[in-house]
């Protein structure tokens, strides 16, 4: 098969296993697991990691594989995949439905490089393959700076360290007093998937891991998005390959189409100090 009909039926893959997702959802006995950094997991997350690293392992032999729910697998080609079995678990036990399967490829360049984002409940699949723009099934997406409605909404993804609720917190406020509307869905993968969609004006991401933010980032820099990281305390654009961004958990990373991305830049600074917390 060609790269572009194994994408093509590891999109189906992700469709069907969301399938699974929305039945576990809809079921009345969940169970939960804790894990040590004090998120949690469910066995769906499981079963759908096993079934996408099932498929890369026969299609992609030679590729690295970083997942949520497993050890991963270091290969010897170029790529690395970066899977979320369920982004969003936290809403997914609550029965909220904004939770996501996440699933990137990510090479030095974009050639060979994809991501896919679905949401099992509204059945909404976002996809970028290579060079060829964001897609939403059918429709073909390019990032705008139109503000809907006059108030552009900024979402806050943070990690648990005790300095990030606080910072999130008090960024919450100021986003909201400066630009319209700060807001945490709690869902990474489709608050940037809802940005290089044009639903979402911008992210800003501390604390968490790459397999949260992965697929999004392709998806946005697929349609046009800018994004740019804070390192030593300067914001600076993201110049380099989204595969060399992601080799590290925990980056700070604002996402935004353009008529926000400067003056968001310019208020929230170094989020950490947004944080009251002493300790």
């Amino acid at each position: 098969m060609t790269i572009e009909e194994k994408f093509h039926v590891l999109v189906a893959l992700v469709e069907n296993e969301g399938l699974k997702a929305r039945a576990y959802f809809e079921h009345n006995e969940n169970v939960s697991e804790q894990k040590a950094d004090g998120s949690v997991v469910t066995q769906i997350d499981k079963d759908i990691e096993v079934a996408l690293v099932t498929f890369i392992r026969s299609e992609f032999p030679d590729d690295t594989i970083r997942g949520e729910e497993s050890e991963g697998y270091i290969g010897t080609s170029d790529f690395i995949w970066h899977i979320d079995p369920i982004d969003g678990t936290d809403n997914f036990l609550r029965r909220i439905p904004f939770f996501a399967i996440s699933v990137a490829r990510l090479g030095s360049t974009t050639d060979g490089s994809f991501a896919i984002i679905h949401n099992p409940i509204t059945n909404q699949t976002f996809t970028a393959l290579m060079d060829t723009g964001v897609h939403e099934r059918s429709t073909l997406h390019t990032l705008n700076s139109e503000i809907l409605g006059g108030r552009a909404a900024v979402a806050i993804a943070r990690g648990r360290d005790a300095w990030m609720k606080p910072a999130g917190l008090n960024l919450q406020k100021a986003i909201a007093m400066d630009f319209g509307k700060a807001i945490f869905y709690s869902c990474t993968a489709l608050e940037l998937a809802y940005i290089a969609s044009n639903r979402i004006d911008g992210i800003i991401i501390f604390g968490l891991s790459s397999y949260d933010y992965a697929a999004g980032l392709f998806l946005c820099k697929a349609g046009g998005g800018l994004v740019s990281v804070l390192r030593d305390g300067v914001w600076a654009p993201w110049q380099g390959s989204l595969k060399e961004l992601c080799a590290r958990h925990g980056e700070v990373i604002f996402v935004s189409h353009a008529g926000i991305h400067a003056d968001a830049l310019a208020l929230i600074k170094n989020p950490r100090d947004w944080s009251d917390e002493t300790a």
